[in-house]
């Protein structure tokens, strides 16, 4: 079983006993909150992971469109921010061959 179903079998039985009087009932309870926050965990890891593939993906994608060339990739990523700023606010841009 993936971590996720692991931690929705466990939330289930967790929510479950939840139902419990007294003391069962608040651990359970206790339990189903570490547990969700585990899942929000496993489904921000995911996101990233999905993030990073796609990335990869388009980085060569670009690196074929380009011939492999890296003044054509950086022609891109020019136009590219100067059409969208927005999408690249916060992104560093290395300027150290510009000021050379």
């Amino acid at each position: 079983m993936t971590t996720t179903a692991v931690l929705f079998a466990t939330l289930r039985t967790q929510l479950q006993d939840a139902n419990k009087p007294g003391l069962a009932g608040v651990r359970a309870l206790e339990g189903a909150a570490q547990t969700v926050d585990a899942l929000e965990d496993a489904v921000t890891l995911t996101e990233q992971l999905g993030a990073t593939r796609e990335a990869a993906r388009y980085g060569e994608m670009l690196r074929h469109m380009s011939g492999g060339d890296p003044a054509k990739v950086y022609a891109a990523e020019r136009a590219a921010r100067a059409e969208k700023p927005e999408l690249w606010a916060g992104v560093y841009v290395n300027t150290e061959k510009e000021q050379a």
